[in-house]
């Protein structure tokens, strides 16, 4: 059963969150070796570490980031992952001003 998926709980997920075991998102991803390398630091990693950080992704990364996680995939999804009301609403919003070309201006930041 190669094809079945790996679960981690919300709880032990949030046990990975020290500097030589950095784990981030609902589907979860080891940054550990390659924080060092972020462009914005690994402060952003470290403070948002164990949790699901999908939002803080879309808006500081462009669409074309996501092609770059697959390399640090762990194989493991969060067990009860589930996106709350006001993160489906800032999604939907962020998928609208990107239709209308809002962050197609180089240098665009959110704050």
């Amino acid at each position: 059963m190669e094809n079945e998926k790996k679960y981690i709980t919300t709880e032990e997920l949030q046990n990975h969150n020290k500097r030589e075991d950095l784990w981030i998102q609902g589907k979860v991803y080891n940054v550990t070796d390659w924080a060092n390398e972020h462009p914005g630091g690994d402060i952003p990693l470290m403070n948002l570490a164990s949790q699901d950080v999908t939002n803080a992704f879309l808006t500081y990364h462009p669409g074309t980031a996501w092609k770059y996680l697959d390399r640090f995939f762990t194989s493991y999804h969060l067990e009860d992952f589930h996106v709350t009301e006001v993160s489906r609403d800032y999604r939907r919003l962020a998928n609208e001003f990107a239709k209308q070309g809002l962050f197609k201006k180089k240098q665009h930041m959110t704050s």
